[in-house]
This record gives C-alpha cells, structure tokens and sequence, in this order.
C-alpha cells in the first residue's frame, strides 16, 4: 500500500497539478482537526453553561437588587416615621413642661392666697378670743394638764407671722378650752345668782349659783375640760360632781340622779358627766350650777355669755 495520498488540482486553463501527501502527516492533520472540532464543541458547551449560569446569576442580582432598594425605602420611610414621632413626643414633652410649669405656678398662687385667707382668719379669730377673754378676765395661760402625756425634740419656731399667730391662737384655744363656758343643761335658768329668797323656808338667802330647769334624768354636760375632783354625795348639794379645770375655775354639778364620771376621770366640753336628779336640799329636780375662781364663787352667767362663740370640744346636746 502506498505510504501517500495524492490531490489532483486542476484549473480552468486545464492545467493539471498533482500534490503528495505523506499518510502520516495526513493522520496527524486528521487528529488535530478532529481535536479541534472536539475542542471547539466542548468549548461550546460550556460557553453555553457558563452564559446560561451568569443570566441566572443575572436574574437573581436583580432580584437582589430590588430586594435592597425595597429595603432602603422602607427603611427610609421607618426613618422618617420614626423622626416624625420624636419630634411629636418632644413637642407633647415640652407642653406637658409647659402645663407643669403653669400648674405649679397656680398652685404657688392659691397656697399664697389660701395661707393669706387663714392668717387673715385666724388673725380676726384670735382677736376675737382675745375680745373675749379680756372681758371675761382670763388669763392666757396654758393649762397643767395639757402638758402632760407630751414631749418630743425642741424645734425652735423661724418666729414668722403665721407660726407666732398658729402659737397664740392656740394659746387662747388652750384657754377657751379649759374655761367652763356655756350652759350645763339645755333648759332656762329657774333661779339666778345673788340675793334671793330660799325656796324652802322663804327666807332671805344667798344663792352662789344659778339653778336650770330640768327633769329627772336629763343628761348633765361638762362645760370645759378638766379633771373630776368629786364625784360623791356632798351635804346639802346632794351628789355632786366638780371639775378642777386647772387654771382656777371649778366647776360644780348638784342634786344629780347618777354619776356617769368618778374621781380622777378626764374630762371635755360637752361630755355627759351625770342625770339630773333631786339628791340633797331641794324641792325638786333640777341642777344647781355653780363656778368658783380661786375658791371663791362667781357668777356663771358672764362665762354663759360667749357660748355663741366656735369652741373647741362638742357642745350639749339638747336631747335627752
């Protein structure tokens, strides 16, 4: 077999040419043309993979890519809806500051006029407990028994107008508190202080009290604080009831029914301390009253006179 190949090349002219080819080469040209078809074909392909994969890729960056813009947006929009309400919360801030403000500036205001009202108050009221206590006599002094049970640290007063005035009008309180004032028993005098003549022989007399209507039983009231000296059967007043009120007045209560108090109790304006009776002298139920000042009688009448006055304490009761 021939180890070549021949090509015959013929022209238009007619011309004829005749071209060797070893077999060899010729394989070889075979096989590098063959490889690279091969080659070009599996480079195709993968061309092909590789343009499909990045239009995936392509796909999903947009994807991606719409993703963060909507992203930014809404982030954005949170942004600007979260400075919208900062701003709101500061200004609703600054109002409720400024209603803080006014609040307190009115407050100040009515403390002022209210601490005005009572000094004002509690000036006329003390005036007026003075009025009375100077045409009573009385004295401002504090009694024994209120500074008992009491203590506590020393603190000096800043010595300002409302203190003194809260210190003196409770000074005079203090006194109108001890003093008795008023009436005993609701019922009207039978029989007035002074000169008279004795209901049981009708001879000329002394009466060193006042005498109130009244029936048996009817509740007999204190008519200032104190403390209960007596309580017990005493001659001719009957049962009987006094009340050392600490600053020289005694009170005294006759001719009771019972006894609703003993000896040593404490007592206030306004407490039921016994019953109306007929114990003793007497020609029937009623209540002798009589007031002492450094142990000697006074009229009651003068005392009874400022029972219109705010006291401090409860007043009789007018039932029975």
């Amino acid at each position: 077999m021939s180890n070549h190949f021949y090509i015959i090349l013929t022209s238009d002219s007619g011309k004829t040419r005749r071209l060797s080819i070893d077999r060899k080469i010729l394989t070889v040209i075979s096989g590098m043309v063959l490889l690279t078809l091969v080659a070009l074909v599996v480079s195709s392909s993968l061309t092909l993979g590789l343009f499909a994969t990045n239009r995936h890729h392509a796909k999903q960056i947009g994807h991606l890519r719409e993703q963060l813009r909507h992203s930014t947006q809404l982030l954005a929009r949170q942004q600007q809806s979260s400075e919208q309400m900062k701003q709101q919360m500061s200004l609703e801030i600054a109002n409720l500051e400024m209603d803080k403000a006014r609040q307190a500036a009115s407050f100040s205001e009515e403390k002022n006029e209210i601490i005005a009202s009572t000094v004002s108050e509690l000036n006329a009221r003390s005036e007026h407990l003075k009025e009375v206590m100077d045409s009573l006599g009385l004295k401002i002094k504090r009694s024994s028994y209120a500074r008992q049970d009491s203590g506590g640290p020393f603190v000096p007063s800043d010595n300002s107008e409302h203190d003194q005035l809260l210190v003196t009008t409770e000074k005079y309180l203090e006194t109108v508190r001890y003093t008795p004032l008023g009436k005993p028993v609701p019922g009207p005098i039978s029989s007035r202080f002074g000169s008279r003549l004795d209901p049981v022989n009708n001879e000329g007399a002394y009466h060193t009290g006042l005498d109130f209507r009244a029936g048996k039983g009817d509740k007999v009231f204190a008519t200032g604080a104190g403390v209960v000296v007596m309580a017990s059967r005493n001659g001719n007043y009957g049962n009987n009831v006094q009340v050392d009120h600490g600053n020289g007045y005694v009170s005294s209560f006759a001719h009771l029914d019972r006894f609703l108090v003993k000896k040593g109790d404490r007592v206030e304006r306004g407490q039921v301390i016994g019953l109306v009776g007929s114990t003793g002298r007497t020609t029937g139920a009623h209540l002798h009253y009589e007031i002492s000042l450094n142990n000697k009688t006074i009229n009651p009448e003068k005392l009874m006179q400022v029972a219109g006055i705010t006291l401090p304490g409860p007043r009789p009761s007018t039932r029975n």
